[in-house]
């Protein structure tokens, strides 16, 4: 599932589907939101079993839902700034972003859907144990770094976003001070 969610905008690309079926981007954000909130739903409901954490089934399918939503912002927040740097049109108006939006929000809350239905009702106990387990895995090497050093990684991110944003601020546009070239 990651990788048909990381090929699909590229094949798209390379094959020039955006440009020759209309409205093909916003399958493809319908496509990615169903994609990462069924990842993330198995996961999470597996690591839930695996660490016996007091979680429903509701609370882990809105967290997913949740994570879906957000990683549909966050693409549309890395084509703003595409479109700022490069001059690039991926996003052609507000309409389009927020369509785009919307359409990764609908895939978002049936992929949650979908993820606890197809936990409950179709994966076999062993394959649960195995979900949770890489779900472990995955988490346990961000989560100790958390422990020991939150605040500093807290500290860095937060420095690192305010650096973006003024680079972002300036890109293409004089810098005060430095004149005009």
């Amino acid at each position: 599932m990651f990788t048909l969610a990381v090929a699909l905008p590229i094949v798209s690309s390379v094959l020039g589907l955006y440009d020759h079926i209309l409205h093909w981007g916003k399958l493809v954000h319908g496509l990615e939101g169903l994609l990462v909130a069924i990842m993330v739903g198995l996961l999470l409901l597996a690591w839930r079993d695996r660490e016996s954490v007091a979680l429903t089934d509701q609370l882990a399918t809105l967290m997913t839902i949740c994570v879906g939503i957000f990683t549909g912002v966050m693409w549309e927040i890395v084509e703003f700034v595409l479109d700022w740097v490069r001059y690039s049109d991926l996003q052609k108006s507000n309409s389009d972003t927020m369509t785009d939006l919307l359409w990764n929000d609908v895939g978002a809350i049936i992929g949650a859907l979908l993820a606890a239905r197809v936990y409950r009702h179709v994966v076999r106990a062993n394959d649960r144990a195995e979900i949770g387990q890489n779900a472990a895995w995955l988490l346990d090497g961000p989560g100790r770094v958390l422990d020991r050093h939150g605040f500093l990684v807290s500290l860095i991110v937060v420095l690192l976003v305010a650096a973006a944003i003024v680079a972002l601020w300036f890109a293409g546009r004089p810098v005060p001070g430095l004149g005009n070239g």
